[in-house]
């Protein structure tokens, strides 16, 4: 464990993802603007909360708020939008990737 008590593991596999997960990715924040690499993170994280039908949906938008739903569910606090993550803000979803961690 690293300092901010995140596994340095899973932090590289989530990079992983969304290399995986966006063919057309150029940064990290791109990765996670459509809430596609968040859905695949979700899904590995906590199968028993990840529909399906987040991977299958094609509004980003859409795909955020279905995220953020699953997210509350393993405790996390709600302080990102959906337009958050379709914004890519920076320190917000960073925030949010450290919470889905500290929760799992």
């Amino acid at each position: 464990m690293c300092q901010t008590g995140l596994d340095p593991l899973k932090l590289v596999q989530f990079f992983i993802l969304c290399l995986i997960c966006s063919a057309t990715m150029v940064t990290p924040v791109s990765c996670v603007q459509d809430g596609e690499a968040y859905a695949y993170l979700l899904k590995a994280l906590a199968p028993e909360h990840s529909p399906e039908t987040t991977l299958d949906t094609k509004d980003p938008d859409e795909r955020a708020k279905l995220v953020l739903e699953q997210a509350e569910k393993l405790d996390c606090k709600r302080y990102l939008t959906p337009k958050d993550i379709t914004e890519g803000s920076a320190n917000l979803n960073l925030a949010f990737v450290a919470q889905i961690f500290q929760h799992r």
